[in-house]
């Protein structure tokens, strides 16, 4: 929360003329000055400063704004980070109010800050990373672009783990390492100092978020093994979602509000990212480690108004463009996509063909829909078929259902009509029916993924939330009256209450709920009662939860209403086993738990015994994200049975020495007697529950 008076107060320091002038040549005419806009492409000036005003203005393409519009836009930054950065350039201080888990995040950036520094060192100056320094010439990666993305180099010694050596050196502790997803706990509780570096002997790229500081790393491997993932991200961490990070997005930005068109590149890959950039086509960005999300079209809304979509020819490329465009089309951003020859990603392209044909294959992108079209003809065996051409339409037509934009729509209806030759009155008939159908699911979609409670006041705080064990390890919650609210229950136990509605019978789902979720770890009291009323029906076969329904608030009834007829049937519908998803849901409200513990720290409380309570908690989170389940079951039930009303039974603690497997996956991970773990397929709780 930054006060209106700081914001004025650097308002009236900055001259706005001052400020476009340093990125734009502005001439004075009359009581104004004027520039070609760097917002879009023009050769009469039309964009306008006022200095009497402090405001500017363009009359070509309307855009207009104060000194942080401005530097937002030109920069793609947040109000708050822009508003910062001229703070410090006028010299106003900020004063903020930290949140809990501040101390730690600044930790987390000064940590990754240095490893990176020491992992381009190591490239540069190491024996043993001459083979890397032999991949990067056999890629065409020369040392200014190396430089530019910061590419450095993870060591390998076989006197012992550089990286906790590194981190003794430059005070930081293995809890913290942790805690950064680049190290990961001993396997085997017989080594239980033997901690595990994921990234040793690959080529490091550094992941930076849109402010350009260092959040995580992506190494990938140079000697070739069976079994071993070809890349290895660091695991989520304070710092670092990969639905929130765009890799190059801190380059990228200031080079696509300059393009006529504010247009983004959207690659696959790192290395087509950094090919794409060394050859002059520095708009290119990719999702890091994950599809592409709703977060990341918000992210790249900032500063592109358009895209281009460049992916693998392949079924499985084709898939994602068209998941991805859909994504662009709901925030009414116009989508294009470019096809390379089959085999080729832009960077092979780029390096065998050159700028010029990259060039040429971009300027011929079709639209989302013409792509689509074409890509759904290709698939069938004969296209001209009645039901061919029906599961066409239908197919093109929910896409654009997506469109949130009219003028998109019916552009893309008419181009449809034409691909398809079919009447346009006869698809905008249809088109009608498929709009109101995705309107009733996103309206479902949208219920389950911001479902969340109204944050707590003092009064809504139990006394007492954590009881800790005398090791410190994993407890559980003290019972906690709560009062009956009429916001929904937290996503998670939404869920669970969704997955416990749809298998409401079924004695497998039912069981493990009961044997490894205390109910008192829930937070809300409609998930609580709705889950409790489930339990007990289980044990006595009477109807309880019609008992709870007929006896909860009425503003509870819209929710629960939901919950019985399950109208998504999200469980269902997905590829994953239903004791997976329990397993996943089980997971997520633990953590959350511990979560609001850990926010429940005083912000202001800089005490060596609440930085270390802080990371304490950090680490417990992480042990119940990452430890397999068939280990994390004895610990969370050690007597094996845990009656519905019995008194909640401490859970004996977590060894030190555990394997890991990410939460995301609900699919263990494979293990190697070489390199340990290797991350695939990992897929993320909201990919997983729909």
């Amino acid at each position: 929360m930054i006060s209106d008076h700081v914001k004025e107060d650097i308002r009236s320091r900055i001259d706005i003329v001052d400020l476009v002038g340093a990125y734009v040549s502005l001439k004075k005419k009359g009581g104004q000055f004027w520039a070609c806009c760097p917002f879009h492409h023009e050769k009469t000036p039309s964009f306008s400063v006022n200095s009497a005003k402090q405001f500017y203005h363009c009359f070509g393409c309307g855009e207009h704004g104060d000194i942080f519009t401005f530097l937002m836009k030109m920069e793609g930054l947040s109000f708050g980070d822009a508003l910062r950065k001229l703070a410090e350039r006028v010299g106003v201080p900020i004063e903020e109010k930290k949140d809990p888990n501040a101390i730690l995040r600044n930790r987390l950036f000064a940590l990754h800050a240095e490893l990176a520094e020491f992992y381009q060192r190591c490239l540069k100056t190491l024996p043993s990373a001459q083979i890397a320094r032999d991949y990067l010439v056999a890629r065409k990666l020369d040392g200014e672009i190396v430089e530019r993305f910061g590419i450095g180099y993870a060591p390998v010694s076989k006197s012992g783990n550089v990286l906790l050596k590194w981190a003794e050196k430059h005070k930081y502790t293995v809890e913290e390492l942790i805690e950064a997803g680049i190290a990961l706990p001993p396997k085997y509780e017989s080594r239980p100092n033997d901690f595990y570096d994921p990234f040793k002997g690959r080529l490091m790229f550094p992941i930076r978020d849109a402010q350009g500081r260092v959040v995580a790393f992506s190494g990938r491997i140079l000697v070739k093994k069976d079994n071993i993932g070809k890349y290895v991200n660091s695991r989520e961490s304070e710092i670092f979602k990969k639905g929130r990070i765009l890799y190059a997005l801190d380059q990228a930005a200031r080079n696509i509000v300059k393009t006529p068109h504010r247009e983004a590149i959207i690659c696959e890959g790192q290395i087509d990212v950094i090919r794409c950039h060394a050859c002059g086509f520095p708009t290119a960005v990719a999702s890091e480690g994950t599809a592409f999300t709703k977060e990341h079209v918000t992210l790249l809304k900032k500063t592109a108004d358009s895209v281009t979509l460049l992916f693998d020819a392949d079924a499985a490329g084709k898939k994602a463009a068209l998941r991805t465009g859909a994504l662009f089309l709901a925030e009414d951003i116009p989508v294009r996509v470019a096809s390379l020859p089959p085999g080729e990603d832009p960077d092979s392209f780029l390096r065998d063909k050159g700028a010029a044909a990259f060039r040429e294959v971009l300027d011929n992108a079709i639209s989302i829909t013409a792509f689509q079209v074409d890509a759904l003809r290709s698939a069938e065996k004969d296209p001209g078929t009645i039901d061919a051409v029906s599961r066409i339409t239908k197919a093109v037509l929910e896409m654009i259902s997506n469109c949130s934009g009219s003028v998109t729509r019916a552009h893309l209806l008419q181009e449809a009509s034409e691909r398809l030759h079919i009447p346009l009155i006869a698809l905008q008939e249809d088109f009608e029916k498929a709009r109101e159908e995705a309107k009733k699911r996103a309206e479902l979609v949208e219920r389950f993924r911001k479902s969340e409670p109204a944050a707590k006041t003092e009064q809504d705080k139990p006394e007492t939330e954590m009881a800790e064990s005398e090791e410190g390890n994993l407890a559980v919650l003290d019972e906690a009256a709560a009062t009956p609210r009429p916001q929904p229950p937290p996503r998670s136990e939404y869920q669970l209450c969704e997955l416990l509605a749809e298998f409401e019978h079924d004695p497998d789902v039912v069981g493990m709920v009961k044997t490894y979720l205390p109910l008192h770890l829930l937070s809300h009291p409609l998930s609580k009662g709705f889950i409790d009323a489930i339990l007990q029906e289980q044990e006595t076969g009477e109807d309880m939860l019609s008992a709870f329904i007929a006896s909860s608030p009425e503003e509870w009834k819209p929710f629960l209403g939901d919950l019985i007829a399950n109208d998504a049937k999200m469980m269902s519908a997905r590829e994953f086993s239903k004791q997976e998803a329990a397993q996943l849901l089980i997971r997520a409200v633990w953590v959350e738990a511990y979560r609001r513990k850990r926010g429940a720290l005083a912000a202001d409380d800089h005490s060596p015994e609440s930085v270390q309570e802080n990371f304490r908690l950090s680490i417990l989170i992480k042990k119940l994200q990452t430890l397999p389940w068939e280990r994390l079951e004895a610990i969370l039930n050690p007597d094996g049975v845990r009656a519905v009303s019995a008194p909640a039974v401490e859970p004996s603690p977590v060894p030190v020495a555990d394997s890991v497997v990410p939460i995301q996956d609900p699919v263990p991970h494979r293990e190697t007697p070489d390199d340990g773990y290797e991350e695939e397929n990992e897929i993320s709780p909201d990919e997983f529950l729909g």
